[in-house]
């Protein structure tokens, strides 16, 4: 009987027979103690024995043939096994990759995502310069691009510290971006994504990192084809200085950027990482709205700046669930489980497994988008019409954000109800009362609301869908605008159509046109009327409620 016992306990060891080994079985085995034979009765019969239990590695579970194959040459002792298994990295959870030696794929850099990240965030700081300075525009535009790029990359002023730009600009304003950049790395980076503020290797080593890809971004947007000296050309010519008390004339360079971004960036961003362990952490101990969520995050601005930039809400954090309790939070599911599809990050095992319970508690809408719908877009209109305003060589810049609900669902058509808020907006336009070449243009920025406003989509059953679109509502300019005798206020109304784009079943970009007229309805003595040709770039999410 005891020999029973021994026997059973040693079948999870033994391999499974075959042909080359079956009279093992059908001979008596021998005892290594005694050097004795074991009585046949005493041995459990091969088919009597349970499964042994698969190896953790997913490359032993190949079939017997392809083993003997790919260990052809070698005993399939349980040591040969081991080596085998441990030459491929295993997988390690994001919380253990700070340590990780075995330089494993899923703690490497997602390099896919960080290029996307800091091409979006440096499209926007040149579509920044390019939306609020003429200037800027016009030095861009004129002369051999490739040869001012050189000459303004040669002109810097390398013997001294200031470029003459705002105190904000050169030791606030480049702090925080670099803050940007290095949250751009970090969240990307997942040896430093999930580590808090602390005095540990991991976390220096992270923020090490983070800063070596700061100032390389640096130099890059001061020095490089698409920074300022390729998208401006800062460096090539002089301007005058304008917030100064005495006029001077300057080409905007020095070395004090090109310090205090990276600098001053690793400085931004240990102040975040503490105020994010010691104030925003407990703040989120208990779940709360979007709203003061979205208060909370301005603590931490240059993390939740970059959350953007990889289209994550800005309070959302690698190292822990953030959970929002409003009409907007997502429900799980589709965003968690595809949080890894472009090489971005995923949450813990834990917050994921407890998200996509929560999902399951809630039917899924069956079709692209949904009820309500949230988002925002950029526009902008290099050349006027005339259908019904007279005034030319008008430049009209805005920014909305956007509501819509659907109003009827159909199976050709979806028509909302699409009212808007023009967060900000910007009209270029000649100055008559211009003293040089530096004056010649004026801009004057505004803000309003379209409470009109309807879309109809075409082919909602389609990831890509057609649609057209009309708003109608007003602006007010923070001084008169298209004429001396003009107006500050002014009504508008566009009509135009574009294609929505969907990244995910709740998630859109949209491509469109607008033909935008502006016009003061003859409330003041002159009433010239613009019209815009606008070409905008829309991003959208969808939420119905009591689905996911």
């Amino acid at each position: 009987m005891g020999n029973l016992i021994e026997a059973q306990g040693t079948a999870d060891r033994i391999p499974a027979p075959t042909d080359s080994n079956a009279a093992a079985y059908s001979t008596p085995a021998a005892n290594p103690a005694t050097d004795q034979s074991v009585p046949a009765a005493n041995l459990i019969s091969p088919a009597s024995l349970p499964d042994a239990p698969l190896p953790n590695d997913a490359a032993t579970e190949a079939a017997p043939e392809s083993r003997s194959n790919e260990f052809a040459g070698l005993g399939e002792t349980d040591a040969d096994l081991s080596v085998l298994t441990a030459s491929k990295p295993p997988y390690v959870s994001l919380n253990k990759c700070p340590e990780d030696i075995t330089h494993a794929s899923s703690c490497r850099v997602h390099w896919h995502q960080l290029v996307i990240s800091t091409v979006a965030f440096n499209a926007f700081q040149n579509a920044g310069n390019i939306y609020t300075g003429y200037w800027y525009r016009w030095e861009t535009t004129h002369g051999k691009w490739f040869d001012r790029w050189i000459n303004s990359a040669a002109g810097w002023k390398w013997d001294r510290w200031s470029d003459q730009n705002p105190i904000l600009d050169d030791y606030v304003g480049h702090p925080m971006m670099g803050g940007i950049t290095n949250y751009l790395w970090i969240q990307n980076d997942p040896k430093g994504m999930a580590v808090e503020f602390s005095n540990t290797h991991a976390y220096w080593h992270s923020r090490m990192r983070a800063f070596a890809f700061s100032t390389a971004y640096s130099f890059q947007w001061k020095l490089g084809p698409f920074g300022e000296a390729g998208i401006g050309h800062n460096g090539d010519h002089i301007v005058p200085q304008t917030h100064v008390p005495v006029k001077d004339w300057t080409n905007e360079t020095g070395w004090v950027e090109l310090v205090t971004t990276p600098v001053g960036g690793l400085l931004w961003t240990m102040a975040e990482d503490a105020l994010d362990k010691h104030v925003v952490k407990k703040i989120e101990e208990k779940p709360r709205g979007a709203l003061p969520l979205l208060l909370v995050s301005f603590l931490t601005p240059a993390r939740a700046t970059a959350n953007i930039f990889r289209f994550r809400s800005p309070w959302y954090r690698d190292s822990r669930n953030v959970t929002s309790n409003s009409f907007w939070s997502e429900p799980g599911g589709e965003s968690d489980s595809d949080s890894t599809l472009a090489g971005g990050p995923s949450r813990t095992e834990a917050s994921v497994s407890t998200t996509k319970l929560e999902a399951q508690t809630l039917p899924e809408w069956p079709h692209y988008g949904g009820v309500h719908e949230f988002g925002a877009w950029w526009g902008a209109s290099a050349m006027t019409g005339h259908i019904w305003g007279y005034a030319k060589d008008i430049k009209y810049m805005p920014v909305d954000v956007t509501y819509s609900y659907l109003l009827i669902r159909g199976s050709i058509c979806n028509f909302r109800y699409a009212p808007e808020v023009t967060a900000l907006a910007m009209l270029d336009e000649v100055n008559p009362a211009a003293k040089d070449r530096f004056t010649q243009r004026k801009r004057t920025y505004g803000s309003g609301v379209s409470p009109v406003g309807f879309r109809a989509s075409f082919y909602p059953q389609s990831r890509v869908q057609p649609f057209l679109s009309t708003d109608a509502g007003f602006i007010y300019f923070d001084d008169r605008v298209l004429s001396p005798q003009g107006s500050q206020f002014m009504y508008s109304i566009d009509f135009g159509g574009g294609i929505q784009i969907f990244r995910k079943s709740r998630q859109s970009i949209s491509i469109g046109y607008r033909y935008q007229h502006l016009s003061n309805a003859n409330i003041s003595h002159h009433n010239p009327g613009a019209d815009a040709n606008t070409f905008y770039v829309a991003v959208s999410r969808f939420k119905t409620k009591h689905y996911r």
